[in-house]
């Protein structure tokens, strides 16, 4: 079994949910892959090269089913991929857990845009943005956006297992929009928790129900 961590939007594999996992995973005696998805530069980010990068972490992995853990950006791009099966025959993506999922990109949400609004993005080219992994602000190109609306996540049905986590106070993603998304997927257990979009309050609930709904794997060596 391979597990992917895919970080959210303006974040890192050194984010404190990722190393959550990780640490919870290795005790289990499992590697978490998590990929950069700011490279190879933030300001050029789009969502087809995230999936491009999960495709090309995964092509090198051996055979073996793959679990998607996607986190509010990353959440959308673990839905498209598992949607495109970026992993093929070899290495199939069977289950997913997603946190906080971005089903839908909301535009208004998004405080960096500013009063402008999105013409104002597109006129300027560019916006800063408040990158936490750098605890500064970083330039993203209008082009982020052109990418974006390509993209319907939440239009998508998929076959697999789906895990998903929504907190009822996120200001980031309306949780009306994640539950009509599980909802209309035929195998999704959604939990909706008193909590916020960074879900930390609830991180020992969610890697309770992770640890069950993951594939059985090795017992590690004492």
């Amino acid at each position: 079994m391979h597990v992917f961590y895919l970080h959210g939007f303006a974040s890192s594999p050194r984010s404190s949910k990722a190393m959550f996992f990780a640490e919870r995973l290795a005790a289990r005696g499992v590697e978490m892959h998590c990929p950069d998805l700011n490279l190879p530069e933030f300001s050029t980010l789009t969502i087809s090269r995230m999936l491009q990068q999960v495709e090309r972490a995964i092509a090198v992995l051996p055979p073996d089913e793959v679990v998607l853990i996607g986190s509010s950006l990353g959440g959308l791009v673990a839905i498209e991929a598992t949607a495109r099966q970026v992993g093929g025959s070899n290495c199939p993506i069977t289950k997913l857990v997603l946190l906080a999922p971005a089903v839908e990109l909301e535009w208004e949400r998004w405080t960096e845009i500013g009063p402008l609004g999105v013409e104002g993005w597109r006129r300027e080219g560019q916006i800063e943005v408040f990158h936490y992994a750098h605890d500064q602000p970083r330039m993203l190109r209008f082009g982020f956006y052109e990418d974006a609306v390509r993209y319907h996540p939440g239009r998508r049905r998929l076959e697999q297992p789906l895990l998903v986590f929504q907190g009822r106070q996120d200001e980031s993603v309306s949780p009306p929009i994640v539950q009509d998304f599980a909802r209309a997927q035929p195998h999704a257990t959604l939990h909706l928790l008193d909590d916020g979009h960074q879900l930390k309050n609830s991180l020992d609930f969610i890697w309770q129900e992770t640890a069950a709904f993951l594939p059985r794997s090795p017992t590690p060596t004492p």
